[in-house]
């Protein structure tokens, strides 16, 4: 399901965000500061336990709720999340990205669940995301989301690439980029790889940005061409000076294929190294690839010592508690 693009903190705006800070009591707000703060460091138990003494004395704080479904979703919590995601969207039910980040942690639950979970979650993913999309046609990444859905669900479940090609004439006159990926997708999907190959060629030219050579190489990968894809996932990394979610993405498309494993490695020691204050951290996550990076490589040590730090900033964070007693 739909994990490319990590949620920023604040993806409401700027504006909605000073409102609540305003609205918060002093204490509140300088717990959310704090929570966010250790969000940012990747220390994601902390962070969980002073967004949750806010939700305790503020059951109100849309921005505690936000946070914390966030701050669960990176560590796989997915039933913690799901409930935080309802109570943020419930407190601004016209809110898009609220409807958004509810559908994208239900298919997070839904990737990761058993088939017969997944299959019960699909209601709900596929009518949050066509929330969102309705309370802001303008939304991209709403859009974007929603189309991805369609080609990737049956139609017996609301899915079916004929709706993904209207979500693509939407997309034209707002995101350029993001409707060549879509339309990429839907071609690749039919089994029309002229057409495919052409659509991500025309989203690379169109913006040659980390996150469109990311996309290229994922669609190398499924098509087996490894050569192709390695190059791609490579060029991902060294056009992400911001060290940032495209650069995750690359590193897991390279460890899938065990392909340049010096170049991934390297892409996320410099990703825990850059200033991340815009977004949560997702270090337990990060330090976990790292050290099955490490395994690949045989430096088996270097990679317990990886996953401990994974579980010392998210204490139950399964992959690297499963890792670690391989």
């Amino acid at each position: 399901m739909i994990l490319r693009r990590l949620a920023l903190l604040t993806p409401t705006g700027a504006g909605l965000l000073l409102w609540f800070v305003a609205a918060a009591s002093p204490a509140s707000a300088q717990s959310i500061a704090q929570a966010r703060a250790f969000a940012h460091q990747g220390k994601a138990d902390a962070a969980i336990a002073q967004a949750r003494a806010v939700t305790a004395g503020s059951p109100r704080s849309f921005e505690a709720h936000e946070l914390l479904c966030l701050l669960f979703r990176s560590i796989n919590h997915f039933d913690d999340a799901i409930r935080e995601c309802e109570a943020a969207r419930d407190l601004q039910s016209g809110n898009s990205s609220a409807e958004l980040e509810l559908a994208r942690t239900y298919g997070a639950k839904a990737d990761h669940a058993g088939a017969l979970t997944g299959m019960r979650m699909v209601g709900r993913i596929r009518d949050s995301f066509e929330k969102a999309a309705q309370l802001d046609p303008k939304n991209i990444d709403a859009l974007s989301d929603l189309g991805e859905f369609y080609v990737e669900a049956p139609g017996l479940v609301g899915g079916g690439v004929d709706k993904a090609r209207s979500i693509i004439v939407q997309l034209r006159p707002l995101s350029p980029v993001r409707a060549h990926r879509l339309a990429g997708m839907v071609a690749a999907k039919a089994g029309d790889y002229t057409t495919a190959d052409a659509e991500f060629a025309a989203e690379l030219a169109a913006a040659p940005t980390p996150e469109a050579y990311v996309d290229l190489a994922v669609y190398n990968r499924k098509r087996k061409q490894w050569a192709a894809a390695e190059s791609n996932a490579v060029l991902a990394i060294g056009k992400d000076t911001a060290h940032g979610p495209d650069t995750i993405d690359a590193t897991e498309t390279l460890l899938l294929m065990k392909r340049s494993l010096t170049v991934a490695q390297q892409s996320l020691f410099d990703y825990l190294a850059h200033d991340q204050r815009a977004t949560i951290l997702p270090a337990a996550h990060v330090h976990t690839l790292l050290g099955e990076i490490l395994t690949a490589r045989g430096d088996n040590a270097a990679a317990q010592q990886q996953f401990q730090q994974a579980i010392a900033l998210a204490a139950d964070y399964e992959p690297a508690r499963k890792a670690l007693h391989k």
